[in-house]
């Protein structure tokens, strides 16, 4: 896109204390096998959401990466930030098994 002028900008905010999720599409028809991670994923989420920072700083970061000085890759302060850098520097299996234990799927 560069040879047209066009810059492409990469926001990667982590959980935002939103209620998006009141919103949210459900599914109809719920599997049994997966209903038991399901639940804990779900309780996982909320929890990192209620602690999660305001929109605020989410907003105010994707209108720097819209208005600001060009720059690739943006992540709002916080786990985003964190987890960019561990997904760029370390091997896939801790990563994977650091996500695990936060959704209490280890």
């Amino acid at each position: 896109m560069r040879q047209f002028g066009v810059r492409v900008a990469l926001v990667e905010p982590s959980f935002t204390k939103t209620n998006l999720d009141l919103n949210a599409p459900q599914t109809v028809r719920k599997i049994p096998d997966y209903s038991e991670q399901f639940g804990v994923v779900s309780q996982a989420i909320q929890k990192n959401v209620q602690k999660a920072p305001d929109p605020d700083g989410v907003a105010s970061a994707i209108v720097n990466a819209a208005l600001g000085a060009w720059k690739m890759r943006r992540t709002p302060k916080g786990e985003a930030s964190l987890l960019a850098k561990l997904h760029r520097f370390m091997p896939a299996g801790p990563v994977e098994k650091g996500l695990r234990k936060t959704f209490g799927l280890a």
